[in-house]
């Protein structure tokens, strides 16, 4: 057998990893062997609690106790865990009673409470010179705080050590900071204010990860400590953790229901996993004095679909070149153009170095060559900060590209290096979550039996700009059909699922029927509670990675996949500018290939893996070519009677949130069709791209 050590450092590391029962195995033949070895009793406890095994994990505590009576991380631990069953207090009297150390008491008493294990000890610094530290830290005077420190004689404890990371933290030395609390923490690995204290240290510094992990581990082992909990919420939120985030946000606010900090993050990570009607609770429940509320309210509102509150909400939060950018844009997805160009108009003559306002505006309208707010955008270049003159070049590359079809290219060049460098796409990431879903999780999926969810979504996916939007728009006709757009909401709903797969632990029907209803339930919200007896489109364009799990989990769900020529689809994805950070990718020509390679292989072996008619297949330059044969195959494909209502599709069509939201309000037209065909040299790097990958001949 494995020296003991290495198992108990295994076992640990397994637990920082979240693999409890990784953790649990590791220890089983070293607890055979030496069952009453106090540290892997401890490790066992931990890896039973975060497999919310209580008695097992009680059993193992009293078991370590038993070995190690006064063992201090072993106590704080225990209380942490009784404090999550509810029965905390149990824990502080047997504390007591068995005679701890005053530092150590106080610590297990708050750790039982919820708060956290704060650091105990000055040390030997005089008392005086400890108090000065911590007024100074409290009012937040960085000078009284740096001559306090100064003032610092003896040797510090943990107390005294956090009060001089605080200082440090106040005039802006965060790396002094960092050793400051790394210090006290090697004393007292367990205190949650100097681990929260090392997670904005870090931050300050810009070593997000790092950080990320700290403000986590302080917000574990202080589940009633509000301002823990929406520190690790801020970097979860930042570091696109939105669900982490949010479960944050709520664990603050069940501590400081008034708490507007609070709130305005639920907020921000409610809107970020599209739960658009937690959003908008969340944003009504601010004080009418908070922050932002407007803006926020309008945002929720927004995203929950609620178009005319929404409007109303954006009136009221000011004139604001982003808020009333907001709006205009707002208008533009409901059909509304006229009114949103003049809005547009006025905001560029207000504010010419907007981008924003300039791209919504040069994507909405088409703009003469003569139009002064082609002057306007680029009289505004030199004198815009980086954000915004990224965005004033992708406007431009709109502007011009009929006029000036070189001076477009070289705008949009520009804007895709910038946007390229603000978010780097990791061509390898995405071919290794491929890999996982095909090579892992699909291979322990295969075998199971559907759910018995009763949702019928249908999934329209594809490659951005390759006609998605249109198809969508076509079903969203249909009087059984209602629009969800891209909901965004299913790799949440499987991630239960998906983790229990790559645990090795084959799903059960509960497990499938959980992700299915979990999917509903989120999908509903997204798109903003519509009729529960229509079917909902879900137009996320990425599901078609997840094409196994959707035919398991949604056994009634209808599949349609989206295709056109790679080269119009990857110049239309070049020519575009997507939500911030998001289709990484698209910022290079190189990044495009490899993505619509992706979409090939994907496709290639989800045909091969699932039973033929799991998806339908449409081309977009059949459907241009013959719309109403290839509209009654695709409505057919989706299980729907036919509804001539889909052939005018653009009559009815409501709110479109995509950059195809004035293409959907025309009949179908051809001259995207070949597109490519026409940008001369400008699209030779994507053509040799696509060669290379065996995409085109």
């Amino acid at each position: 057998m494995t020296d003991a050590k290495t198992i108990l450092s295994d076992s640990a590391h397994a637990l920082e990893a979240e693999r409890p029962k990784a953790a649990k195995d590791l220890l089983a033949p070293l607890l055979l062997a030496q069952p009453d070895l106090a540290e892997a009793r401890f490790l066992l406890a931990r890896a039973e609690a975060a497999l919310g095994h209580a008695d097992a994990a009680q059993a193992a505590f009293d078991a370590a106790l038993n070995g190690a009576p006064m063992a201090g991380a072993i106590w704080l631990e225990l209380a942490l865990f009784a404090h999550g069953q509810g029965h905390g207090d149990t824990v502080i009297r047997r504390a007591r009673a068995a005679g701890l150390p005053a530092p150590l008491l106080i610590m297990v008493t708050d750790a039982a409470a919820g708060r956290g294990a704060r650091a105990q000890g000055a040390g030997d610094v005089p008392r005086k010179a400890v108090q000065a530290l911590a007024r100074a830290v409290n009012t937040r005077d960085a000078r009284a705080a740096a001559r306090a420190e100064a003032a610092i004689k003896g040797t510090p404890g943990p107390q005294t050590i956090g009060l001089i990371g605080q200082a440090r933290l106040l005039r802006g030395a965060a790396a002094e900071a960092e050793a400051a609390f790394r210090t006290g923490l090697k004393q007292v690995p367990p205190a949650a204010d100097l681990r929260l204290g090392l997670a904005r240290a870090l931050a300050r510094q810009g070593k997000t990860i790092p950080a990320l992990a700290e403000a986590r581990r302080a917000a574990l082992a202080a589940p009633a400590w509000p301002e823990a909990q929406l520190t690790f919420a801020r970097l979860a939120l930042a570091n696109g953790l939105a669900d982490h985030a949010l479960a944050a946000a709520d664990a603050a606010l069940a501590q400081a229901p008034k708490s507007d900090a609070a709130r305005i993050l639920a907020v921000e990570a409610a809107l970020a996993c599209n739960r658009a009607t937690d959003a908008v609770t969340h944003a009504d429940a601010l004080r009418p004095g908070a922050p932002d509320r407007a803006t926020l309210l309008a945002r929720a509102l927004t995203a929950a679909k609620r178009s005319d509150a929404a409007l109303a909400a954006w009136d009221a939060a000011g004139d604001a070149p982003a808020a009333r950018t907001a709006r205009a844009q707002l208008l533009q997805s409901l059909g509304r153009t006229e009114a949103a160009e003049a809005a547009l108009r006025d905001i560029l003559t207000a504010t010419p170095t907007h981008g924003r306002a300039a791209r919504a505006l040069a994507y909405g309208t088409r703009l003469a060559a003569d139009d002064p707010a082609i002057d306007m955008m680029r009289t505004a270049l030199p004198t815009a900060d980086d954000e915004n003159r990224r965005l004033l070049h992708y406007a431009l590359a709109r502007a011009l590209e009929r006029h000036a079809p070189d001076d477009a290219a070289d705008h949009l060049d520009r804007a895709n290096a910038a946007t390229a460098a603000r978010w780097p796409h990791d061509a390898a990431a995405d071919r290794a979550d491929l890999a996982r879903v095909i090579g892992v999780e699909w291979a322990a999926l295969r075998a199971a039996a559907v759910s018995d969810g009763t949702a019928a979504p249908i999934f329209v996916t594809g490659l951005p700009r390759s006609g998605t939007t249109l198809v969508e728009t076509i079903l969203a006709a249909h009087g059984h059909v209602a629009q969800g757009g891209e909901l965004g909401v299913l790799r949440r709903a499987l991630r239960p699922l998906r983790q229990s797969l790559a645990e090795g632990r084959p799903p059960g029907p509960e497990a499938l029927s959980d992700a299915a209803e979990a999917y509903a339930q989120a999908a509903a919200q997204a798109a903003g509670g519509p009729d529960p007896t229509l079917r909902l489109t879900d137009k996320s364009i990425h599901s078609f990675v997840q094409l196994g799990a959707i035919t398991k989990v949604l056994p009634r769900a209808s599949i349609v996949i989206v295709h056109r020529d790679p080269r119009d689809t990857g110049l239309s994805i070049w020519r575009n500018d997507f939500a911030d950070g998001q289709h990484r990718y698209a910022a290079t020509w190189e990044g495009i290939a490899d993505h619509i390679a992706l979409f090939d292989e994907a496709l290639e072996f989800w045909r091969g893996a699932l039973p033929r008619g799991s998806f339908h297949e449409i081309e977009y330059e059949a459907l241009l070519a013959d719309p109403e044969a290839e509209t009654r195959r695709l409505i057919a494909a989706c299980d729907l009677p036919w509804d001539d209502a889909c052939l005018s599709f653009h009559e009815t069509a409501g709110r479109v949130d995509t950059l195809s939201f004035a293409q959907v309000r025309r009949p179908i037209y051809t001259t995207s069709k070949g597109g490519w065909q026409s940008a001369g040299t400008q699209v030779e790097p994507l053509i040799a791209a696509l060669h290379d990958r065996g995409l085109i001949d």
